[in-house]
């Protein structure tokens, strides 16, 4: 996980990258040495040492030492990838995922996207041609933005440093799942399936074992995880795959004893043991006003959704940051694939059909608003955030599955995430029913935000400056 810069075919290159740098320091802790591939481009990574921390240092080269990789992300299967290049004759020189890709890139070409399981943002140099190679994973879990010129190219990992590096120009976010090169740019093979014509029913126990791969791969070797947690449906299943292979593992609650999410996430801790931490916020309070500026610029938006749940978002991050760990989980994701938001509870309810549209709407948009707000909150304070929920068997399953798979009843309320649901009944004394049988509540308004219409405190305020 990292911030990266790189510049093509630019004049000042290195300098430019250098002040590309500068603006996202806080994404990792340490910087990499610019390198230049070839003249008049530039590479630096600012890096958050994870994988390999000692030798990864980027870029990394392939083993003919042809093309350099500036990497911002993970790849989770890159241990198998690594033994399958190994099979074809390459020769690793560390341990890192970043130097799978440069390898990979070699012996497949772009065809070695659609392998990557993971999330991932990098540009590929060439340093015979000069032709490179930008990708973005199929989600856009990760960022990557570009200016172009007339002869050249500027990439970073987030928009306001090449706004202030360059006065004239047009910051373009390379579309998640694409690959962009000199001369095109277009959608690339990924390790989705093609949505079956005849959906499939599902099982719950089909999922509990994929979501059980799911989270293990996952986790960082070597490294102590943490996993934000609200008491919900899908963080509290995170927790409970997760601490089967690290029982130690701490979970984060936003908010103190009187916040309406608190009695889901302290029914769970009672019952298993588990390290529930709360982060203090008071959600009325003139610091966490004061923190919407702030919000703003970091998240890089100023959509509304994106900026509430960046307020809380922000909070979690920087607790876990200053309590030593630099990677977390979370459950992102899950509303989007199993009908967790009561308009497509609804839509999969009445049409089949119109349901799928509206949920491909839905995880369309996640890379601008959900997955934009964790990139941002959690790298503001150098921790990797990662997602169970977005691995590509989950999602497979998950778009193949019919209506029944996802909306069911419960207590005569059409609800979504029925398997999900189904799930916590293979687990009864672990999994509480309090929390099978909850309703979707927003991050924010579990933390205490807007709690009630009422008593909305951000409302409130709002009428208090413009009423």
């Amino acid at each position: 996980m990292c911030g990266i810069a790189v510049a093509i075919d630019w004049p000042d290159a290195e300098a430019v990258v250098r002040q590309l740098v500068d603006g996202i320091l806080h994404r990792g802790d340490i910087t990499d040495p610019i390198f230049s591939p070839r003249p008049n481009s530039a590479m630096c990574t600012r890096r958050l040492r994870i994988v390999d921390a000692e030798n990864a240092i980027q870029p990394q080269l392939s083993p003919d030492g042809r093309i350099a990789v500036a990497f911002n992300g993970e790849i989770y299967n890159y241990l198998e990838l690594r033994r399958e290049l190994r099979e074809l004759g390459a020769i690793f020189k560390t341990e890192s995922d970043t130097e799978v890709i440069a390898c990979a890139l070699q012996a497949w070409g772009p065809p070695a996207l659609g392998k990557f399981v993971g999330m991932f943002a990098f540009v590929a140099i060439d340093m015979v041609t000069g032709e490179f190679l930008a990708a973005r994973d199929t989600f856009g879990v990760k960022p990557l933005y570009v200016i172009q010129s007339p002869s050249g190219f500027l990439f970073c990992s987030e928009m306001r440093p090449l706004l202030e590096a360059v006065e004239v120009g047009d910051v373009m976010l390379l579309p998640p799942g694409y690959m962009l090169a000199r001369n095109a740019c277009v959608p690339f093979k990924t390790a989705l399936g093609i949505p079956t014509l005849a959906p499939l029913p599902g099982d719950a126990r089909s999922l509990d074992a994929l979501l059980s791969e799911a989270v293990r791969s996952r986790l960082p070797l070597g490294l102590p995880v943490a996993t934000m947690f609200s008491g919900g449906i899908d963080s509290t299943l995170i927790a409970h795959y997760a601490r089967r292979f690290r029982p130690e593992m701490p979970g984060y609650f936003v908010g103190g004893e009187d916040a309406p999410d608190y009695r889901y996430a302290a029914a769970y801790a009672d019952r298993t043991g588990f390290d529930l931490r709360c982060v203090p916020f008071d959600a009325g309070s003139e610091r966490v006003f004061s923190l919407i500026d702030d919000v703003v610029e970091i998240t890089e938006s100023f959509e509304p959704n994106l900026i509430r749940g960046a307020v809380c978002s922000l909070a979690v991050s920087e607790k876990i940051h200053r309590d030593g760990f630099r990677v977390a989980l979370c459950g992102e994701g899950a509303d989007e694939l199993f009908c967790g938001y009561p308009p497509l509870e609804i839509a999969f309810q009445d049409d089949f059909t119109v349901g799928q549209a509206l949920r491909n709407e839905c995880l369309g948009l996640m890379h601008r608003i959900s997955l934009q707000r964790v990139d941002r909150c959690s790298m503001r304070y150098q921790l990797e955030t990662r997602e169970p929920f977005l691995d590509p068997s989950i999602v497979n399953f998950a778009l193949n599955a019919d209506p029944s798979a996802h909306v069911g009843n419960v207590g005569g309320r059409i609800v979504g995430k029925r398997l999900l649901r189904e799930i916590y009944n293979l687990y009864p004394d672990e999994l509480p029913a309090l929390i099978r049988d909850r309703t979707k509540v927003p991050f924010g308004e579990g933390a205490g935000l807007d709690a009630t219409p009422e008593g909305s405190s951000w409302k409130l305020r709002f009428n208090e400056a413009f009423g």
